[in-house]
């Protein structure tokens, strides 16, 4: 559904702390540009002296106690809810903006679990809106040109996708927000972890990239997982997943925050005539058998994140600019709804661990022995990570 007039599309905004800085950001160019209307913008209470609420007041925003009582009054009166919220609010929040009227841009994921998300394309239906999804690398200029090459054929028929991403971190990181590490906050799934949230992105991308349609994204199936931890949370902090879709590709992802060593995200695709690459912040590759491989510089956060906003801005005036859509992010909240149904979390034993400062400005990380080569080595070998070095366990935790 289009903007009813030409005038500036009228928006709305959930939060101002935390990833809703980003938004913040996003808005502030656009609204200089007169792009936009910051129409509306729920903060809590406490949070409402903040200097950021009174730029949006500023920009002519009215300030609401809570997101129920801004979608209530302001029903009817946006064509844009931007919801960079925790991911135990996303199917909640979401749902309630739609039927306020209001399309939406969620931060990624979807939702927390896959009962939540169907709840979200279900609305999208009745209140006949549409939900764009937060994986912003899925609006790269560069990301939709990998993918239109592979939907052609430019590698034959893909057969392998391999995800490895090493990211350190501290204690500090989980205990930022009330819901980082746990399964479940505020009566919601949650399911936080690298692969719901960290590196959602990249598990996203690949699923997507394996997609064969250009919209749409692989469905897989779990044959094994190794989800272990070493920090004190109740989800987990390393994984190794191994996958197949429903025409055979098979994937294989691999995850850590308890390593001393930072290894940015690769894809690496396997076709039969030929491969790909995505490495995160640096480059991406097509190489197909008997032609010369094509290497191209990659798109910044910064960059991809602009896109985003660019792509869902014109999606209200034109209805046809690509956005991610929430049919295409289902498959990611599957992946992550199955393994936490079928799959149980391990405790690395503390002989397995040793807690190292690896940057001052940090604070202590939980190393787990030799973990960034094993890592690399159940890749290369498309293997589980307790296969490779069958690590000693603890105390057993129930997803």
């Amino acid at each position: 559904m289009l903007l009813h007039n030409s005038s500036r599309p009228r928006v709305a905004l959930i939060g101002v702390t935390g990833y809703a800085q980003i938004y913040l950001d996003l808005l502030r160019e656009a609204n200089q540009q007169g792009r936009l209307q910051v129409t509306a913008a729920a903060v809590i209470p406490s949070q409402q002296q903040l200097e950021a609420v009174g730029e949006l007041q500023e920009w002519g925003a009215k300030i609401y106690p809570s997101y129920e009582e801004m979608l209530e009054k302001e029903h009817g009166n946006l064509d844009l809810c931007l919801i960079p919220t925790g991911i135990q609010w996303h199917a909640r929040m979401t749902i309630a903006a739609l039927k306020a009227g209001a399309h939406v841009l969620v931060e990624k994921p979807l939702a927390g679990s896959k009962e939540d998300a169907q709840a979200i394309l279900d609305a999208e239906k009745k209140y006949q809106r549409w939900v764009a999804i937060g994986f912003q690398d899925i609006y790269a200029t560069e990301a939709r040109w990998l993918k239109s090459q592979l939907v052609d054929g430019s590698i034959g028929r893909l057969k392998k996708v391999r995800m490895i991403g090493i990211w350190p971190r501290p204690r500090a990181y989980f205990e930022r927000n009330s819901w980082a590490g746990k399964l479940y906050a505020d009566g919601a799934a949650a399911m936080d972890s690298p692969l719901n949230n960290a590196f959602a992105h990249f598990v996203n991308l690949s699923l997507y990239f394996a997609g064969r349609k250009a919209e749409s994204a692989a469905s897989v199936e779990i044959s094994q997982a190794d989800l272990l931890r070493a920090h004190d949370i109740e989800s987990f902090d390393t994984a190794v997943v191994q996958a197949r879709s429903d025409d055979n590709v098979r994937f294989w992802f691999g995850v850590t925050h308890s390593s001393r060593q930072l290894r940015e995200p690769e894809i690496h695709i396997y076709g039969e005539n030929g491969y790909a690459q995505w490495f995160h912040d640096r480059q991406y590759v097509l190489a197909p058998n008997g032609k010369s491989e094509i290497r191209r510089d990659g798109p910044d956060y910064a960059k991809t994140r602009q896109q985003m906003f660019d792509a869902v801005l014109a999606r209200l005036q034109d209805g046809v600019t690509p956005i991610c859509h929430a049919s295409t992010a289902l498959p990611h909240t599957h992946l992550i709804s199955d393994l936490h149904q079928n799959f149980q979390i391990h405790t690395f034993d503390e002989e397995e661990i040793s807690h190292e400062v690896v940057n001052p400005e940090q604070g202590e990380i939980p190393v787990v022995k030799d973990l960034d080569d094993v890592l690399d080595r159940a890749m290369k070998q498309d293997a589980a990570l307790l296969s490779i070095r069958p690590y000693k366990l603890t105390e057993l935790a129930t997803s």
